[in-house]
């Protein structure tokens, strides 16, 4: 999901992988469901996604990008509400992989997590009041529904971390990446790490995306989001 109060209240769309948005939704029209069920936004494998948890996260962003001055019209609404979208059916696609694998996350990291954001403190320590009440105002959470969330969260990010720890590139890869690069041979050595991680990034972004688009179409995704706008409107 994007990112909690983010700094300065401008808002930075941060995508569970970016580039896994182009595989998840290259053919999510095959999927639009014919009828939607009440306050159901869309479904991921037989989970739901709320309209109201959808709704609330697209009023956050909407609320923090006017307090920094920016000017909301019909168009940035609608790519808030697609990107929001996009984003909540992403974690859920990831969380689902992550428990098929069983990489399953303890209370105490959800517990450490809570403990150490920022946005939770009071000169300088965890304060429960400050917790409740920015949840709430912000995600309409209350403690368990979201430390439930940062669990599904962290899982999802696990489940990313799993695929790039299969990502192995060879000192002869890297040498022909950085050739590729037009780099020389003279810095070869100085800079190899760095060519190294780019290579890897790029092998774990093409891994990633051929490993959901198997995922994508062996599972279920039916979205009911255009009904329920266009349901909106006419009402």
């Amino acid at each position: 999901m994007i990112s909690f109060l983010s700094k300065h209240k401008k808002i930075i769309f941060i995508f569970t992988v970016g580039i896994f948005l182009l595989a998840v939704f290259f053919g999510l029209g095959a999927y639009v469901g014919s009828g939607s069920e009440r306050g159901i936004v869309a479904e991921v494998g037989g989970e739901k996604i709320t309209y109201e948890r959808f709704y609330t996260e697209v009023n956050r962003v909407m609320s923090n990008l006017r307090d920094s001055s920016a000017e909301v019209n019909e168009i940035l609404e609608k790519t808030i509400k697609q990107e929001v979208f996009r984003e909540m059916i992403m974690e859920e696609l990831l969380y689902q992989q992550a428990r098929r694998l069983k990489l399953g996350v303890s209370d105490f990291e959800v517990a450490v997590e809570v403990q150490n954001t920022p946005q939770f403190k009071m000169e300088d320590r965890f304060n429960a009041r400050a917790y409740f009440q920015a949840i709430w105002a912000n995600f309409k959470m209350t403690p368990k529904q979201y430390e439930e969330w940062r669990r599904k969260a962290r899982m999802g990010a696990k489940f990313k971390q799993f695929i790039f720890m299969t990502v192995k590139v060879t000192p002869d890869e890297i040498r022909d990446y950085s050739l590729s690069r037009k780099a020389g041979i003279k810095n070869f050595e100085k800079e190899k790490e760095g060519y190294a991680q780019k290579l890897r990034q790029e092998e774990f972004t093409e891994s990633a995306n051929y490993l959901l688009r198997q995922i994508t179409t062996k599972m279920e995704i039916k979205s009911y989001l255009d009904q329920i706008e266009k349901g909106n409107r006419q009402g």
